[in-house]
């Protein structure tokens, strides 16, 4: 069972990290303030179009966008990552961490009038729950039993402890008294989809193939009776065949604003007149992670993992991949998460420090073909990846910066689609160079844990320790936020060191 498990490995295991930043294109406002205003209607361009507008079935990215401005979840996430009741007025859980009860709020309506209920989300639970299921939740319930209390209150009972699993409860809601006699095979073609009813800011007003709008739900039970509404009256997701398509009809002053730049077209952007390019901090990792099966058994060598980490210049390999948008990061987690560790081993890059640290484990040119060896093993490897440029140009560089301390590394490039069905479940690249969307409770247990080794688990690396897991463990087992974060402490410390004995 996981909350939509999004992480990522960091620190010899995985040495290579960065947070990736996203560019949106706005067209300038002739105005003489910056204190927002009530009011007025935003038209954003976009590439895809609204399929399913159903938290179940969404298919695209307007589908997602939709989703989270129409509905929403007995609880939401603050921006450090912890959790808060959304349509849950309060919410508790047993002494045992088995059993959690939600209190969904008196005021919390649906957008034709009805009240939220237990019922909403019994059957939402159980969609989700369905074998047919495939999505993004297929984790969040499995093995939970949920039941209705009464009209305002909902209990799961969860066959073990889990004390991120408020997390799951974040999950978007669909209204029973609407849906309650269509199964997960029938949701699909129920004309919900395209008109839906939610209990969130928004709500839809059209949805066709070229724009989907949206207009404020002005009985939203979070602006009531005098807390903040949202400013805008309407929000239009105009869509277009591609992003260079909507830039055009940008410059022309027809939309205001484009999102999801890459590095090429936030330069075109830069060029438009009255338009101003912003970049926000997104929680995009890519890593670097070294494979240390038993089979691999020089990267089981502590000074090898040590000294790859000191000589890849990762804030080089920032510039070459994603044009310094984004930050070299030591952690698997972001800053602004309550779960970010600061007081962890980090590498500085130096060529010196990393010959050093070869020589000292007898890692040298013996033959004097500019590779290292020793025992007649040479000192090379291959990383694995998507065909992709920005991670083509990431392992280009690493391999330069390598090859400067005497480590040869080959690149084996290969379509997404390839990556993800073969080279990741087949678990015998060298390294894995992979991007990780960081989304969520921040629990690395997927990435960590020795049961998580073999696909489908997510410990890329191979690595963990008894200490390792004892502290994953436990952690699962405590809603304490300073108790998780002083076990996911041991564990950054375990990673952050490199050990031998794996």
């Amino acid at each position: 069972m996981r909350a939509r498990d999004k992480f990522i490995v960091v620190a010899l295991i995985a040495l290579f990290v960065v947070v990736s930043g996203a560019a949106i294109a706005i067209d300038r406002a002739e105005t003489k303030t910056i204190v927002p205003a009530y009011g007025g209607t935003y038209v954003e361009g976009v590439t895809s179009a609204a399929q399913y507008l159903n938290p179940v079935l969404a298919a695209t990215p307007v589908d997602d966008d939709v989703v989270r401005l129409v509905f929403s979840g007995l609880t939401r996430f603050r921006s450090d990552g912890s959790i808060e009741g959304d349509l849950a007025q309060s919410f508790s859980t047993s002494e045992d961490g088995k059993v959690w009860a939600f209190h969904i709020r008196d005021d919390a309506t649906w957008q034709d009038g009805k009240p939220v209920i237990s019922d909403d989300v019994v059957y939402t639970v159980a969609l989700l729950q369905d074998k047919a299921y495939v999505g993004p939740y297929s984790d969040a319930f499995r093995g939970v039993k949920v039941e209705r209390v009464d009209d305002r209150v909902v209990r799961f009972t969860l066959p073990d402890a889990y004390g991120p699993f408020a997390a799951s409860t974040t999950v978007p809601l669909l209204p029973s008294h609407l849906l309650a006699k269509v199964d997960y095979t029938g949701l699909p073609r129920v004309a919900f989809n395209q008109h839906p009813v939610g209990s969130g800011p928004f709500r839809v007003i059209e949805a066709d193939a070229r724009q989907t709008i949206l207009g404020r739900n002005d009985s939203f039970y979070r602006t009531l009776p005098d807390r903040t509404r949202p400013y805008l009256d309407r929000l239009v997701l105009r869509s277009y065949p591609d992003t260079s398509e909507a830039l055009t009809a940008l410059g022309r002053g027809e939309i205001d604003g484009v999102g999801g730049l890459s590095t090429g077209d936030a330069e075109r952007a830069r060029g438009l007149k009255n338009v101003n390019l912003f970049s926000f901090g997104t929680n995009d990792f890519t890593a670097l992670f070294l494979n240390v099966r038993p089979d691999k058994a020089m990267f089981r060598d502590r000074a090898v993992r040590q000294a790859i980490a000191t000589a890849i210049d990762r804030g080089r390999v920032l510039q070459v991949a994603a044009d310094g948008r984004g930050a070299v990061a030591d952690e698997f987690v972001p800053q602004s998460s309550w779960a970010y560790i600061r007081d962890i081993t980090r590498y500085t890059r130096s060529y010196d420090d990393a010959k050093a640290l070869l020589d000292a484990a007898d890692w040298k040119d013996h033959d004097g073909d500019g590779v290292r060896d020793r025992g007649g093993v040479k000192l090379s490897f291959a990383i694995t990846t998507s065909n992709e440029p920005a991670r083509v140009a990431a392992a280009l560089q690493i391999s330069d910066d390598l090859a400067a301390i005497g480590i040869r590394v080959e690149l084996k490039a290969m379509p997404f689609t390839e990556l993800i069905e073969n080279a990741v479940p087949d678990r015998t690249y060298d390294a894995l160079l992979i991007g990780v969307n960081v989304s969520g409770d921040p629990d690395p247990y997927s990435f960590f844990h020795s049961s998580e080794v073999k696909d489908p688990g997510r410990n890329f690396s191979g690595y963990f320790t008894f200490t390792m897991d004892r502290s994953l463990e436990a952690a699962r087992r405590t809603t304490d936020q300073t108790k998780r974060r002083e076990l996911y402490t041991i564990r950054a410390s375990a990673c952050g060191t490199p050990r031998t004995g794996m």
